[in-house]
């Protein structure tokens, strides 16, 4: 029950990020397009923030759970989904001081699938791991950036030249 009402927020505030500019949406806004109490929401998050933090780990991993060996590429676009799904918000973000966050959090979800992808190809880990994990998270995130700055986003083109290149190095 919890997690449906979570995501039922996480909806919410998408619907409001369609027509409002992201700082500019409050937990009043939010409640009342979600039809549930303050109380209700502040029983799951302290604020806006920690929701859209727990969104972002909770759909990381939920795509996570689901990486194996056989389904790489459906898991790929199964990320590129989840990126098309808050590209509306990545996009109104990165014109408020908010953006950071977003990118933080984008690239601290990338880390996680990058790593389980990884993991599942590679079953020892080292220092020189986690070196091209951060270092393709941060390039990952900065061309995220590239492409919320354009008319229209291809997530999956993106996904795709992605891990053809990892494939081909890792």
């Amino acid at each position: 029950m919890a997690t449906k009402a979570k995501s039922s927020l996480i909806s919410s505030f998408l619907k409001l990020v369609d027509s409002s500019d992201y700082d500019k949406i409050t937990v009043t806004n939010l409640v009342e397009v979600c039809g549930i109490s303050r109380q209700t929401f502040y029983y799951h998050f302290d604020d806006i923030d920690k929701m859209v933090n727990w969104a972002f780990e909770n759909e990381t991993k939920t795509i996570c759970n689901n990486i194996n060996d056989s389904n790489l590429s459906d898991s790929a676009e199964q990320y590129a989904e989840f990126l098309r799904r808050y590209d509306k918000l990545m996009r109104k973000a990165s014109v408020t001081n908010n953006f950071i966050k977003i990118y933080n959090l984008l690239n601290e979800s990338f880390k996680t699938f990058l790593n389980k992808y990884i993991s599942i190809k590679h079953s020892s880990e080292n220092e020189d791991t986690d070196f091209f994990i951060s270092y393709c998270a941060s390039a990952f995130t900065g061309l995220v950036v590239l492409e919320i700055q354009k008319d229209a986003s291809n997530y999956s083109a993106l996904m795709k030249k992605l891990f053809k290149s990892i494939k081909s190095i890792a």
